[in-house]
């Protein structure tokens, strides 16, 4: 069966099953013929007409955008924002006078801020700030540092049986009492303890920190030779019978591996003055 299309009128072969339905050639038509045609669907708008309150042209509004005041155009809202200003936001633009409760000057804020408005500037708050945290600090105790016994203030509930007012001075402690050294540490599963005693990494970090991380013979950086420089006994370990006057930093140079530490060990002077004494 043949059919004329809605939109451009073209023939079209339709089904007899589709006759009735089968109005349009294609999805443009369809499309085309609905956009401009505003009529097809009115049935099923909820829409209300109201009145524009500027310009009093009717318009059709959904019914949960309904207040008191409509407008049919941007335009419209602005013209008459302008002319109602006042009333309108009077209340956002009306301040109040209030007094800083640290300098005492007085300052206008927005009236829903009366209640919050406490200080007139940021420096007022900051200086108010510092002054509560006075008070809070008073709460705190004093306690000597357990490595170098400076005063400092700490809260009851950190308090410990060591206490340090910085990572260096718990390292240090830690290192000279050798607390987490040996048997002493709780990942200790025997064995025997480091050659050069529990004190020689702290002592050997102290060392490299000393010279700089750089070799003292020939001047070649970490960064340079690409890896950490070797720490050597000046007089050698064994000559001496406490692991602490040999770890000394006195005692202590730091080299490069190659050549200059092998060089030092390889120097006849040295091996006839220290290889051969036992």
């Amino acid at each position: 069966m043949e059919k004329q299309c809605l939109k451009c009128g073209k023939t079209i072969k339709v089904k007899p099953s589709h006759f009735e339905r089968k109005r349009f050639c294609s999805r443009e038509c369809k499309y085309d013929y609905y956009r401009e045609s505003s009529t097809f669907n009115a049935h099923l708008s909820k829409k209300k007409e109201v009145c524009c309150n500027t310009c009093g042209k009717s318009f059709l509004k959904k019914q949960s955008v309904i207040t008191e005041r409509n407008f049919c155009s941007r335009e419209c809202s602005n013209k008459y924002k302008s002319a109602y200003w006042e009333d309108l936001y009077g209340h956002i633009k009306k301040q109040v006078v209030v007094t800083c409760e640290l300098c005492k000057k007085e300052f206008q804020v927005i009236q829903s801020r009366v209640k919050t408005a406490k200080y007139c500037s940021k420096d007022c708050l900051g200086k108010a700030n510092g002054e509560r945290a006075k008070v809070q600090l008073r709460k705190r105790i004093e306690v000597p540092c357990t490595n170098c016994g400076r005063p400092i203030f700490k809260k009851p509930s950190v308090v410990r049986d060591w206490n340090f007012c910085n990572q260096e001075c718990m390292a240090e402690y830690y290192l000279e009492s050798g607390l987490f050294a040996g048997a002493n540490n709780g990942a200790w599963q025997g064995g025997d303890i480091n050659y050069y005693g529990p004190n020689w990494n702290g002592q050997r970090r102290k060392a490299r920190k000393r010279d700089n991380y750089t070799c003292q013979d020939c001047g070649v950086t970490e960064k340079e030779y690409e890896q950490e420089l070797s720490v050597h006994h000046i007089v050698p370990f064994r000559m001496f019978k406490s692991y602490k006057e040999a770890n000394e930093l006195e005692n202590l140079i730091i080299l490069c591996e190659y050549p200059c530490h092998r060089k030092r060990h390889a120097d006849k002077e040295y091996k006839s003055k220290y290889t051969l004494e036992k």
